[in-house]
């Protein structure tokens, strides 16, 4: 596409699996959105745009699958040189293209940003209580009737000492 000086602006979805979007614990329940914006200086591609989508993955305290919006930012420079084949970049905000190439394939972009995007370790919310070690119930969902972890009697005097 033939990008002026005053830009344009990009829009598409995506399904996760044309991302190759199919980590472990997650998943992608509706299409993914891109909106781009190009402007073109010289030999210079501006490219900057949001990506957002939702995924569906299990609480790491709880295991109750939830949902959570993620919108990452995207933004790097193509620079158009004259060259016959496309170079790695040391910056990876700057892809470096040969003059003559008449399009650039976003989507590697769009799956790095939503991976960086996903947390390490989900929860469904900052106040998850997660799982009674002893039973097994969620306590969100209320208290259970166990007597809290009994611990070992060679501890009681350290923890004698602290009570003091």
């Amino acid at each position: 596409r033939n990008i002026t000086p005053d830009g344009c602006e990009l829009r598409f979805s995506e399904i996760a699996e044309d991302l190759e979007l199919t980590a472990d614990g997650f998943d992608f329940p509706q299409p993914i959105e891109v909106e781009l914006s190009a402007a073109k200086s010289g030999d210079e591609i501006l490219m900057q745009g949001q990506v957002s989508t939702a995924v569906e993955m299990e609480c790491a305290r709880c295991l109750e699958i939830f949902e959570m919006d993620i919108n990452p930012r995207i933004q790097f420079v193509i620079q158009l040189l004259d060259i016959s084949e496309p170079q790695p970049s040391e910056d990876d905000d700057f892809v470096i293209l040969p003059k003559t190439t008449g399009e650039y394939d976003i989507s590697q972009r769009v799956r790095e940003a939503i991976l960086l995007e996903l947390p390490l370790k989900p929860l469904c919310s900052e106040t998850c209580k997660g799982l009674c070690p002893m039973c097994g119930v969620n306590l969100n969902e209320g208290e259970c009737d166990c007597t809290p972890d009994k611990t070992d009697e060679r501890w009681d005097s350290l923890k004698q000492l602290f009570d003091q």
